[in-house]
């Protein structure tokens, strides 16, 4: 019985040690979280196979989970920014999909599968939004990830763009990662008046991605 418990124990301790040992992305999760957060619209029309320059966007996505370096995406109004959204917080939830544990039952020799429910790191925010509840001084709160959607759409008044200020410097201090989408181009990204000190941060600590093309909005 001494060697059978020393199998178990054995045998978990591999499983739990493979960061490969990971379920498949949850996909009751994934709809809630979409749906809940950016949007049905984003959720009925999303396909993973429409996503422009995907490569590039996974090399930038496998970038931040190594580094810590987040990702601004510059393009016109409906090259797809959003739905690179999208799949970004996908590809987050894929990453914190559930462990798995496995044991034997040493009576039956029958294997068995254990699950942690993990929550999802993910904020996102409309920046539109984002500037409404930072306006009435509303308390602003964001997991790990943050993902700030249509940068420069917003009505950045003095004092809600000062507080948008201090909760950039809280994302920068609390190492947390940070996805941008813009229309602007980089020029109008870098040199809009006012936000200075804001855009030199989030361009230390996020790369760059240019989604090209145009609007698939109204395409067949």
């Amino acid at each position: 019985m001494e060697k059978i418990m020393e199998g178990i124990s054995q045998f978990q301790e591999k499983e739990n040690s493979q960061d490969s040992m990971r379920t498949p992305v949850n996909g009751e999760e994934f709809k809630k979280f979409v749906i809940s957060s950016i949007g049905i619209h984003y959720f009925k029309n999303f396909r993973e196979e429409k996503i422009r320059k995907k490569k590039q966007l996974d090399e930038r996505i496998d970038e931040m989970f190594n580094t810590g370096k987040g990702i601004i995406l510059f393009g016109d109004a409906g090259v797809g920014k959003s739905m690179d959204i999208v799949y970004i917080s996908k590809r987050i939830i894929e990453r914190q999909s559930k462990p798995i544990t496995r044991y034997i039952d040493p009576l039956s020799d029958k294997t068995f599968e254990a699950y942690e429910e993990l929550p999802i790191p993910v904020s996102y925010f409309f920046m539109p939004s984002l500037f409404n509840k930072l306006h009435t001084a509303e308390l602003v709160n964001f997991e790990k990830f943050v993902l700030l959607d249509d940068w420069g759409r917003e009505y950045a008044e003095p004092f809600a763009l000062s507080r948008f200020e201090i909760l950039v410097e809280e994302i920068y201090a609390n190492e947390n990662l940070l996805v941008i989408t813009t229309n602007l181009s980089k020029e109008q990204f870098i040199n809009r008046e006012g936000w200075g000190r804001i855009t030199d941060r989030v361009r230390e600590i996020c790369a760059i991605l240019e989604i090209p093309g145009k609007s698939m909005r109204h395409s067949g």
